[in-house]
C-alpha cells in the first residue's frame, strides 16, 4: 500500500516528481532524479506554508540534515497527517510562518538549522551545514558566507547551458547585533587568588562575538577533524593577505586565518603555478579558482602563496601507503622532505589532480623567468608560459595561447625616454584587451621571436630603424627653427616700428588740436630739457633698435605735456 502526491519539489530542484509514502519509507522520483528516506531515519515532520505552496520538512536521525518537499497544497494535509501518523507513528507538526516583513528578531537553533523568528513565528531558517564561513564584519555585525551554489564535489560545470538554468541562491547573510554582554564567569569563595585574577581579567564580549563563536561551532568551522590529511601551519599569502593555516581533507582545503575561514573543495580548483620571483630569494604558489573565495563584495579567483626558496619542510600524509596507492597512485607520497614549496605544491597537485605549470623555456633579457611591467596603475611580473601569459599582481591576469588573437609592440609617443621602453597590446578573441606597459626595450627581441615560434600574429610598430634618430632630427629642426625664429624676429621687429610709427603720428595729431605748441608755453628750463631730450633722441635713433624705445619715451611725454 503506498500513498503518492503529485507535482512535488525537492529541495530547490526546478523539477518537479512524484513523492510516494510506504510502510518502509518514502520517496521522491523526478524524470533525472531519485531520492528515498528509510522510515527508520525519520525522526519528525513538520508542515509549514511556504513559496510554493505548502512544504513536508523532514528530519533525519542518522544525519545532521533534513528534506524538504515543496508543491503541496492545502487539501493534502489531512491525508498526509493519517499517512506518517499510520506508516512511520510520527505526528505531522504544523510550523506558523510569519509574515510580517519585520527585518529584526531573535535566532535558535532548531536540529540543524538556525531559525530566525519574529513574534513567536519562524520567519526563515538557515541550514547551518550550509555555512561556508562566519566573520565578524564589526563589533556588533556578523556576516555568514554559504557555499557557492555553483560549486560541487561531483565537478559540474561552472559556465554554459546547464549552469544557466540554475536556481537563484542566496550567497551571503548579515546580522547586526547591537548588544554587548560580559563574558560569564563567577568568582568562588573557593576560588584561590590566581583564579580570581584571572576570572576579574577577562574583557567585555559582545554578543557578536558570541553568535559567530556559536556559528563556528554548530557549523563545524575551522575544526580539525580526524580524518585530515596534513596541515601546513603560518603559511604566507600575499591574496587574500594574511597568514593562514591550510588543512588538507580528502574532499576538500580549510583555509583558517585570524579573521576568515575558507572551505574550498577540489573541483574548484582550476589550475596550479610555481613561479619563481625575480628576486632568486621567493617562489610563488599560484592556485587558481572557480568559483573564487569571496571577502564582502571583493572576489579571488587566484590564491597566491609565498616561500623562501631555502626553506625546507617535513610532512607526512595521515593515510596508509596502500590507500594512497590506491586512490591517488604516483601522485601523492606518504612522506615529504623538500623545499617548502615543492611540498606544498606536491601535495595540492596529488589531491586536486590538477598539474603543475612553470615556466620553462622562455628567459628574458637579464636571464629571469619573468618581465617587470605594469598593468594600468598595477606593477607585476609577466610569466611567459609554454600555453599561456600570466601576469601576477594582486588580481592576477591568465591569458591563454588559444585565445590571443594578435601581439602588438608599439612605444609611447616620440619622446627620447619613452625608446627605451614599449608597450605590449594583447588582443583576445573574446574582445579582451589587456596593455602591458613601461617593458624594457631590449625584451622586444626575446618576446618577438617566442610569439613567432608559438604562431602568435605579431604586429610591430617600434620603428627600430629610427631608434636613436630621435636627437639628430630634433637637432636639425632646432637649428631650422633657430633660423626661421631669426627671420620672424627682424620682420616683427620692422612691423612694430611701422605701429610705433603710426602710434606715434595719432599722437602728435591729437597734441596739434591745442591752441598753442607745448614748447611754447613752457620754460626756459623745459627747452632745454626738451632739447637735451631731442639730441638723446637722435643719437638712439642712430642706434636702431633701441629707437623703439625712445619714440615710446617721446611719446609718453607729449602725452603728458597734453594732460597738463
Amino acid at each position: 500500500m503506498s500513498v503518492d502526491f503529485d507535482k512535488i519539489f525537492h529541495e530547490l530542484n526546478p523539477t518537479p516528481g512524484i513523492l510516494r509514502l510506504q510502510q518502509g519509507g518514502l520517496g521522491w522520483k523526478s524524470a533525472d532524479n531519485l531520492v528515498t528516506i528509510a522510515a527508520d531515519d525519520i525522526s519528525y515532520m513538520q508542515w509549514m506554508r511556504v513559496a510554493r505552496n505548502f512544504q513536508l520538512k523532514i528530519g533525519l536521525k542518522s544525519e545532521k540534515e533534513r528534506q524538504t518537499f515543496d508543491g503541496l497544497v492545502r487539501d493534502d494535509y489531512e491525508r498526509l497527517s493519517k499517512t506518517v501518523k499510520e506508516f512511520y507513528g510520527v505526528t505531522l507538526e504544523t510550523r506558523e510562518i510569519s509574515f510580517r516583513g519585520w527585518n529584526w528578531g531573535r535566532t535558535e537553533y532548531r536540529g540543524s538549522d538556525l531559525s530566525f523568528q519574529v513574534s513567536g513565528r519562524t520567519m526563515f531558517e538557515i541550514p547551518v551545514q550550509k555555512i561556508a564561513n562566519s566573520n565578524i564584519a564589526s563589533k556588533t555585525e556578523v556576516s555568514l558566507e554559504f557555499i557557492d551554489p555553483t560549486a560541487s564535489a561531483q565537478g559540474e560545470p561552472t559556465s554554459g547551458p546547464s549552469s544557466s538554468r540554475r536556481a537563484d541562491e542566496l550567497v551571503e547573510m548579515r546580522f547586526y547585533i547591537p548588544n554587548s554582554s560580559k563574558a560569564r564567569g563567577f568568582i568562588g569563595d573557593n576560588d584561590d587568588d590566581d583564579s580570581k585574577s584571572q576570572k576579574s581579567d577577562q574583557e567585555e564580549q559582545s554578543v557578536a562575538q558570541l553568535f559567530h563563536d556559536q556559528i563556528k561551532d554548530k557549523a563545524e568551522i575551522g575544526k580539525v577533524s580526524g580524518d585530515g590529511l596534513v596541515v601546513f601551519n603560518d603559511i604566507l599569502v600575499v591574496t587574500p593577505r594574511g597568514r593562514y593555516e591550510i588543512d588538507m581533507y580528502p574532499t576538500f582545503i580549510r583555509l583558517r586565518g585570524k579573521t576568515y575561514d575558507y572551505k574550498i573543495l577540489y573541483s574548484s580548483i582550476k589550475r596550479l603555478f610555481v613561479l619563481p620571483k625575480t628576486d632568486d630569494m621567493h617562489v610563488l604558489l599560484v592556485v587558481g579558482l572557480d568559483p573564487p573565495i569571496r571577502q564582502g563584495q571583493t572576489r579571488y579567483p587566484y590564491i597566491t602563496m609565498q616561500f623562501p626558496n631555502n626553506e625546507e619542510l617535513d610532512a607526512t600524509i595521515n593515510m596508509e601507503e596502500s590507500e594512497i596507492q590506491e586512490k591517488y597512485g604516483d601522485r601523492l607520497q606518504k612522506h615529504y622532505d623538500a623545499p617548502a614549496y615543492q611540498v606544498v605544491a606536491q601535495v595540492f597537485r596529488g589531491l586536486s589532480g590538477k598539474d603543475i605549470t612553470t615556466p620553462k623555456t622562455f628567459k628574458s633579457f637579464s636571464n629571469q623567468p619573468a618581465i617587470k611591467c605594469n598593468v594600468k596603475a598595477n606593477q607585476g611580473d609577466l610569466y611567459v608560459m609554454e600555453k599561456s601569459l600570466f601576469f601576477v599582481t594582486k588580481q592576477p591576469i591568465y591569458i591563454p595561447f588559444s585565445d590571443i588573437q594578435s601581439a602588438q609592440f608599439a612605444r609611447v609617443g616620440g619622446a627620447i625616454s619613452s625608446s627605451r621602453t614599449f608597450d605590449l597590446r594583447i588582443v583576445q578573441k573574446s574582445g579582451t584587451e589587456n596593455v602591458f606597459s613601461g617593458i624594457n626595450r631590449e625584451e622586444h627581441e626575446p618576446l618577438e621571436e617566442f610569439f613567432t615560434n608559438k604562431k602568435i600574429k605579431t604586429k610591430n610598430n617600434l620603428n627600430e630603424d629610427l631608434i636613436g634618430a630621435p636627437i639628430q632630427i630634433q637637432e636639425e629642426s632646432d637649428s631650422e627653427m633657430d633660423e626661421d625664429d631669426k627671420r620672424a624676429s627682424k620682420a616683427n621687429v620692422g612691423q612694430r616700428d611701422e605701429d610705433d610709427e603710426s602710434e606715434e603720428d595719432e599722437d602728435f595729431e591729437a597734441s596739434s588740436s591745442d591752441e598753442g605748441s607745448p614748447s611754447e608755453a613752457s620754460s626756459d628750463e623745459e627747452e632745454d630739457d626738451d632739447g637735451d631730450k631731442k639730441m638723446s633722441k637722435k643719437s638712439k635713433d642712430s642706434e636702431g633698435p633701441p629707437k623703439k624705445k625712445a619714440r615710446k619715451e617721446k611719446s609718453d611725454e607729449v602725452v603728458q605735456m597734453d594732460s597738463d
